[in-house]
């Protein structure tokens, strides 16, 4: 499972839109996990900004 994820560790961190961004999905993925980025409420700029940040 973990080969498939392409992750050190078995855990799939949810999207919670409205409540956290760019930085959580993050730090899940920089700790072994899979990081989620939620993009249901953001506008096409707003999501631009956030994937850059992510990939930073």
């Amino acid at each position: 499972m973990l080969n498939f994820l392409g992750t050190d560790l078995p855990i799939i961190q949810a999207p919670m839109a409205g409540v956290q961004d760019s930085r959580l999905a993050a730090a899940v993925s920089n700790a072994g996990g899979l990081g989620s980025l939620p993009c249901a409420m953001l506008t096409a700029a707003a999501l631009r900004a956030e994937l850059e940040a992510l990939k930073a």
